[in-house]
């Protein structure tokens, strides 16, 4: 990984801002480009290039700072959080929304010179915005003290980028906290970076550093979350709580659901701490984020804690296995279990004031709740905000932040706006209204959560089923002898032609089992003489949470300690 020097950065950074007007006038020469054929209008290497150009071949720029070109994207990559190859999957774009821009006016009309440079001050801006987001990933590299005064020098650099702006350019976002979950939008085939800036980010931050950062990784967590179910929903027709639906987005979310459950405890702890001050007003904000976090799946959150635990475990982050065949937890498994053990106490503990306090967010008729921001990444809300600045008519005042706070009629019309544009098909811009129906639903949903968890008794408390390890075909539990089923093959899926053949998985390709073990969406996975096998967590929901005791099917030693450190409270053993 190259060695970012931090402080070069930042000067960098405050060179750009300073020499704007210039860069700006640079980059509008490249967007007078109306008559160059649509290949050209469409090279997006050429055009990044070119971009950078009129960033790094300013005068002015020493040899070392032109040599930090494309370093902090380096950086970023190499630190585990090299995007997948898919359309649209990495941090907000100058480049990719300049060839959108060249879209909008080829399908309108080409814009004049100062509809060109207010457009070169918007990607002069995402450009910032960009590498800003990649220099608080650094904050880290030279070591754990003095991190606060980095992340400050940071804030500066922001500040100064909107009080060079005009005014007719929106303000992206306003706290470069919020920029954490932007740099950490894309996907990637390793998960690691993810958990090690959220240690990084609890070990080396202020508790009021910490609280922002999480509550910005919450709700842009939660809503990323709940717009997926949003899709799904439209796209099967079926209703929210539809049972296929709800095992597709637990089985595909461990990352998402593990990282939405360490802010809630971040978030949960201030809560705590604001209703024993009496801060009234802390309390119920707080509150608003926390029913964020619970809202794509409350059921899960609140009232089935059994199976939170499993659905959180990552196999392959949170166990390892010595040459010995002997199973352990990670640092980051232990880590990972002391959140999981904070945030139960505190959920349970918090219910009843959060049932309180939620329903002062409960959204009205007419008006605005981050309940209903439909968008794929936080990046992505930067991309529609700015993208929205080719039109006269945008709104500047509101940025990142806004998105997840509750507002008017007017703020109904911004999010609708951003997909308002004319190139746009209006079936298309109905498909991404603002849809208040699902915003009523949703919080709906948290409520009765809140409410079951608050008037839970034990006859009304739904019996988790157990797990046993063991070969036999009688297994004991307490003195008496019974009868377990085993664990359905629908569960299993192998590569391993010879179990599939004996009807003990489902076929399932190695290279997709593989990249789903990687996902965390099993409970446990081992090689097999000829292929893999793994347990899907289907079998968390429809099995074990409907109370159904299971038998797991016969698996190596390693395998069977594996399984039992995944869900520690749903483990039987022979007796």
């Amino acid at each position: 990984m190259p060695h970012i020097p931090f402080a070069s950065s930042v000067e960098l950074l405050q060179v750009f801002i300073t020499q704007r007007a210039a860069i700006v006038e640079r980059v509008d020469q490249l967007l007078n480009c109306q008559k160059k054929p649509m290949e050209y209008q469409q090279d997006v290497l050429l055009l990044d290039q070119l971009f950078k150009d009129c960033f790094y071949a300013f005068p002015g720029i020493t040899h070392e700072q032109a040599r930090l070109r494309n370093q902090l994207e380096i950086a970023h990559w190499a630190s585990g959080f090299k995007p997948r190859t898919n359309p649209g999957n990495d941090i907000i774009d100058a480049v990719q929304l300049m060839v959108r821009g060249f879209h909008f006016w080829r399908q309108t009309r080409w814009p004049g010179q100062k509809g060109r440079v207010r457009y070169a001050h918007t990607l002069f801006t995402v450009y910032l915005v960009r590498c800003l987001a990649l220099l608080n990933m650094r904050l880290w590299d030279a070591g754990t003290s003095g991190v606060s005064d980095r992340l400050a020098q940071v804030q500066g650099v922001l500040d100064q980028l909107w009080r060079s702006s005009p005014a007719d350019q929106p303000v992206l976002v306003r706290d470069v906290r919020w920029l954490f979950p932007v740099a950490m939008s894309p996907t990637t085939d390793d998960l690691t970076g993810y958990f090690d800036i959220a240690a990084k980010i609890a070990e080396t931050f202020s508790a009021e550093g910490q609280l922002e950062t999480q509550k910005a990784a919450v709700q842009t967590g939660g809503g990323h979350l709940r717009s997926q179910l949003y899709h799904l929903s439209k796209q099967q027709g079926v209703p929210l709580d539809d049972h296929s639906l709800v095992l597709t987005t637990r089985v595909s979310n461990a990352l998402d659901i593990s990282l939405l459950m360490e802010g809630l405890v971040t978030l949960l702890q201030a809560y705590d701490g604001a209703i024993q001050r009496n801060d009234a007003q802390q309390r119920l904000t707080l509150a608003a984020a926390i029913c964020e976090g619970l809202s794509p799946d409350p059921e899960l959150f609140v009232n089935r804690l059994d199976l939170l635990g499993p659905y959180t475990m990552i196999e392959h982050l949170f166990i390892t296995v010595d040459d010995a065949g002997h199973a352990s937890y990670t640092p980051m498994g232990q880590r990972h279990l002391q959140l999981l053990h904070n945030y139960k106490e505190l959920v349970v503990r918090l219910a009843s004031a959060l049932h309180e306090d939620c329903q002062h967010n409960r959204p009205q008729a007419g008006s605005y709740s981050p309940y209903g921001a439909l968008y794929g990444f936080s990046s992505n809300l930067l991309e529609l905000i700015a993208f929205k600045t080719l039109q006269l008519d945008a709104a500047t005042h509101l940025s990142l932040e806004d998105v997840f706070a509750a507002g008017a009629a007017d703020k109904v019309a911004w999010v609708n706006g951003w997909r308002n544009l004319p190139h746009i098909k209006p079936e298309v811009v109905k498909q991404f209204e603002y849809p208040a129906q699902f915003a009523e639903d949703i919080h709906a949903r948290v409520e009765r959560a809140l409410q079951q968890r608050v008037s839970a008794t034990e006859a009304s408390t739904v019996h988790t089923g157990r797990m046993f390890i063991t070969s036999e075909g009688q297994v004991s539990v307490g003195s008496q002898a019974v009868d377990i089923a085993e664990l359905s093959s629908h569960y299993v899926v192998s590569s391993d032609p010879q179990l599939v053949a004996a009807n003990k998985a489902e076929p399932k390709d190695q290279e997709d089992l593989l990249y789903c073990r990687l996902e965390g969406e099993f409970l446990v996975s081992y090689p097999t003489p000829h292929g893999w096998a793994a347990i899907t967590k289907d079998m968390l929901t429809e099995v074990v949470g409907n109370g159904h005791e299971v038998k797991l099917p016969a698996m190596p030693t390693a395998a069977q300690e594996v399984v039992a450190l995944m869900c520690p409270e749903l483990i039987a053993v022979e007796r």
